[in-house]
C-alpha cells in the first residue's frame, strides 16, 4: 500500500519539476518581452544601428510572447498533474484499513513536501511500532496455545496411563480366569457381592434421609370460631 502511495509521489514530485521548469521558462520569455518592449520607440535606424531590422523585432517578440503563454500554460498542466497525483497517493492510504494506525483519516490532502514527509514517518516510524505491536501479540496468543498444547499432552499422557493399567488389568484376569479359574469365579463373585452391598447402603441412606425429613408447612389458614 506505501509502495503505491509512493508510486504516485514519484509522479507528483516529476510533475512538480515540470512546472518549475515551465514557469521559468515563461520568466525567461517574459523577460525578454521587456528588453524588447524598450526597443519599441526606437527608430529604424537606431535598430539597424543595435544590429536588428524592426522585421526581425516583430518576430523576436511574437516568438517570446508565444514562449511564455505556453510555459504558463504546461506550468499549470504541471500543477494540476501534480495535485492528482499527490491525491491519488493520499487516497491509497486513506481508503486503506490502516489509515487510523498511519495516521491518515484527514479527507484534505497534504501539500506534496508535507505528503512526502508523513509517508516516511509511516514507513520508518508507525509501520514497524505497528508489527512490533503485532508481534507481541502474536507472541502471547502462541504462548496461550502452547500451554494449552501442553496441558493437553499431559491429559492424553494420564488417560494413556489409566488405559494402559486398565489393559494390564484385564489381562491379568484373562491369565487368572484361564490359570485358576476357581480363584476367578471366587474374585468375581466376591467384587459382585460388595457391589451389591454398596447398593444396598446406599438405598439404606436414602431411605433414612427421607424419613426424617420434616413435613412441609401446611399454606392453609386456620378456621377462626364464633365468639
Amino acid at each position: 500500500m506505501l509502495d503505491q502511495a509512493d508510486e504516485h509521489l514519484v509522479v507528483a514530485r516529476i510533475e512538480q519539476a515540470r512546472e518549475k521548469a515551465a514557469a521559468e521558462a515563461a520568466a525567461t520569455a517574459d523577460e525578454h518581452l521587456r528588453h524588447q518592449a524598450l526597443s519599441d520607440d526606437k527608430g529604424r535606424l537606431a535598430l539597424r544601428m543595435a544590429g536588428a531590422f524592426r522585421k526581425e523585432h516583430r518576430e523576436l517578440k511574437k516568438q517570446a510572447e508565444a514562449d511564455r503563454a505556453a510555459g504558463y500554460r504546461e506550468a499549470a498542466d504541471a500543477q494540476m498533474a501534480a495535485r492528482r497525483a499527490a491525491a491519488d497517493a493520499w487516497k491509497t492510504v486513506r481508503d486503506s484499513p490502516y489509515a487510523s494506525v498511519l495516521g491518515a483519516t484527514e479527507h484534505r490532502v497534504p501539500d506534496i513536501d508535507t505528503l512526502a514527509a508523513q509517508l516516511t514517518e509511516m514507513r520508518q516510524t508507525k509501520v514497524p511500532a505497528r508489527a512490533q505491536q503485532k508481534d507481541a501479540g502474536d507472541q502471547k496468543r502462541i504462548a496461550r496455545f502452547n500451554a494449552t498444547a501442553s496441558k493437553a499432552r499431559e491429559n492424553a499422557s494420564m488417560y494413556r496411563a489409566v488405559a494402559d493399567d486398565a489393559r494390564a488389568e484385564m489381562q491379568l484376569r484373562e491369565r487368572i480366569a484361564q490359570q485358576h479359574p476357581d480363584l476367578h469365579r471366587a474374585e468375581t463373585r466376591a467384587r459382585a457381592e460388595v457391589q451389591q452391598a454398596q447398593q444396598v447402603q446406599a438405598a439404606r441412606i436414602e431411605q433414612q434421609s427421607r424419613r426424617y425429613q420434616l413435613p412441609a408447612p401446611s399454606r392453609s389458614r386456620p378456621k377462626l370460631g364464633r365468639w
